[in-house]
């Protein structure tokens, strides 16, 4: 099922509301009793442009997180030995969707449904990633998301 023909990113409302979502969604993370055990309860210098360029570049956006950060091996890497649980996974998809709300980005369902289904998708490699011993090398570019789901091959 193919969406509007504007990338997500775009449908989204750019880059403020990138940096909306991220501040939101961040907030969040250094707050909650399960996520702070995974970010703390302090924020990081430039976490939240971080988190917003890569979720721009996700969705179709500039390839910020790729010429800023350091792409997909970069975040691959930044979650290496943080052991995350399936529990604090699932809250990690909570917090982002009630920061969705915050952020108020579009609530259209189909562009909702394309939104959690790229965070189940990477927080489950996020969890994967982060195991002991997991190998986090990639050579691949940051994976897109569409409308109808992945559309440039990630790390799976």
């Amino acid at each position: 099922m193919s969406g509007p023909t504007q990338s997500l990113y775009a449908y989204a409302g750019g880059e403020d509301a990138m940096r909306r979502l991220a501040a939101a969604h961040y907030r969040r993370c250094l707050t909650d009793p399960v996520l702070s055990e995974v970010f703390g309860t302090v924020g990081h210098p430039g976490h939240v442009e971080r988190l917003a360029d890569w979720m721009g570049e996700v969705l179709g956006g500039p390839k910020r997180h790729t010429e800023r950060h350091g792409g997909h091996a970069a975040l691959l890497a930044a979650h290496a030995g943080r052991a995350i649980t399936e529990a604090q996974r699932v809250r990690f998809v909570e917090a982002f969707e009630a920061a969705a709300d915050e952020a108020a980005l579009p609530a259209e369902p189909r562009f909702r449904a394309a939104l959690r289904a790229y965070v189940e998708w990477g927080t489950a490699i996020a969890r994967d990633v982060s195991q002991p011993g997991a190998d986090t090398s990639s050579d691949e570019p940051v994976p897109l998301w569409t409308w109808d789901g992945l559309a440039r091959p990630g790390r799976h």
